[in-house]
């Protein structure tokens, strides 16, 4: 993960400079609702107690809540019960997961902050979370909570279409872009980082998508598969039967390198494009009250989650990269993030009529 290590050298320069001034696992193939289903089953804490559990007698002691701030059925939902079952293992109690979607993830991440700061109630998110603060319609992102880690890496965004359409390649559908501009149209959602990435696309490559807001991940598939829309982003799993059976294609790769889980989705520069950066990450936070000593626990259950075989078999089966970066460290990684990838089309995002 090339990025990620030039972002951490960057962090730690910074962290350095700032002193001297002073995994029981979901089988590969499950689905969201099995993993909610199973995730449920622990709710007496009865498995839970029979594994190796990190904290102290007073935390936690009863069940811990995630907010996942988007709707069920898409990559975040999934990856977030995953990641509740494993976690429940190792903190000994139930930890269950709760969409509250709206306001571009910002009612979930609000709900979060106006609970308690008992770390009783976590709250995942990524670059979404950065959205509404770039639209000006609330001060409220990742530096308003405390870190507890980035346990889950995704670098496989792609670009995807129906394989009715007939495009021959990425190059193919660029250049019928701009002889058509504004006809083939891109699937996203308003307020969501997959917006930007829209925008990105139209600026580095001189493409001519039109933009359109068609909802969440789900929609967009549904889009796709009744050819109502032409393009549009998902994480490769979410779409993976369908490439299994031909009905989708990957056009490219929307990440900083090559994956080598997906040897057959070409990078944008291996038709002399270039490489657009829209891996995806998943960061948990708390209230930012919450005792550094809880907030400790919680990370060191998270990093035991992403040591456990079975977990990482489990995200590796849906092409996805097991890593922790904790706390201070896992924050200063997300803003950076945030800096590189989508700081540089603010202009053209506030231009498009955001809100």
């Amino acid at each position: 993960m090339k990025k990620r290590t030039a972002i951490l050298l960057c962090t730690a320069a910074v962290m350095i400079a700032a002193a001297g001034c002073q995994k029981k696992a979901e089988p590969a193939e499950t689905t969201a609702k099995e993993a909610a289903q199973s995730t449920e089953s622990q709710g007496t804490g009865e498995d839970a107690g029979e594994t190796e559990t990190v904290g102290n007698a007073d935390f936690p002691k009863k069940p811990i809540q995630i907010i996942c701030p988007v709707k069920a059925g898409g990559d975040t939902d999934y990856n977030t019960r995953v990641i509740a079952q494993y976690l429940s293992k190792y903190l000994g109690v139930n930890v269950i997961v709760t969409n509250v979607d709206g306001g571009a993830t910002i009612l979930g991440m609000q709900q979060v902050l106006d609970g308690e700061p008992d770390g009783y109630t976590m709250v995942i998110n990524g670059l979404d979370a950065y959205i509404p603060k770039m639209m000006g319609t609330t001060d409220v992102c990742i530096d308003s909570f405390k870190t507890v880690g980035i346990p889950l890496f995704d670098n496989t965004t792609v670009l995807v279409a129906n394989s009715a359409s007939g495009y021959e390649s990425i190059a193919d559908v660029v250049e019928k872009t701009k002889a058509a501009p504004n006809t083939i149209e891109y699937a996203m959602k308003i307020g969501a980082a997959n917006q930007i990435y829209g925008i990105a696309m139209n600026k580095e490559w001189g493409a001519e998508f039109k933009m359109m807001d068609v909802g969440n991940n789900s929609a967009k598939m549904t889009a796709l598969l009744g050819q109502q829309t032409d393009t549009a982003v998902l994480a490769y799993a979410l779409a993976k039967d369908y490439f299994a059976t031909g009905e989708f294609q990957a056009l490219c790769l929307l990440g900083a390198e090559k994956n080598e889980l997906l040897p057959d989705v070409p990078m944008p520069s291996e038709y002399g494009l270039k490489d657009i950066d829209c891996s995806k990450w998943f960061w948990l936070g708390v209230h930012p009250d919450t005792p550094d000593e809880i907030v400790d626990i919680l990370s060191d259950g998270l990093e035991k989650v992403t040591q456990d075989p079975e977990f990482i078999a489990t995200m590796e089966a849906n092409y996805l990269t097991v890593d922790y970066i904790a706390k201070e460290e896992a924050q200063e990684y997300a803003n950076q993030f945030y800096e590189d990838t989508l700081v540089p089309y603010t202009e053209e995002f506030l231009a498009s009529g955001t809100k």
